[in-house]
């Protein structure tokens, strides 16, 4: 006769859980492929190509203010290059004296 209560030890439960991948990227091309396949069928409603210009219309939306956010990087790099550059002709144009003295009264 086997006691199985003495002899038992804890074990892990083990659980099947098959994870999700949300590919937005993947599902939009099959939005896009679908779309062209209707239209070259010629079965393409009105509501489909609403919604298809929305989803365009928002991807490029989306672009717009990405593209906005590096031109300001862009433009806040020139006009720290323009400064240095203005800094170091004058430097060079009234000489290394005056370096000193500004240097000097900037301590």
């Amino acid at each position: 006769m086997k006691f199985r209560f003495l002899n038992n030890t804890l074990q892990n439960k083990r659980f099947h859980y098959n994870s999700r991948y949300y590919d937005e990227r993947k599902e939009a091309l099959d939005q896009k492929k679908e779309y062209y396949r209707k239209m070259s069928n010629g079965e393409l409603s009105d509501d489909d190509r609403r919604s298809m210009f929305r989803a365009n219309l928002n991807s490029e939306l989306s672009r717009g203010e990405y593209r906005q956010s590096q031109n300001r990087s862009a433009n806040i790099r020139v006009l720290v290059l323009i400064v240095v550059l203005l800094a170091l002709g004058y430097f060079i144009f009234n000489g290394v004296s005056e370096v000193d003295t500004i240097v000097n009264n900037l301590w």
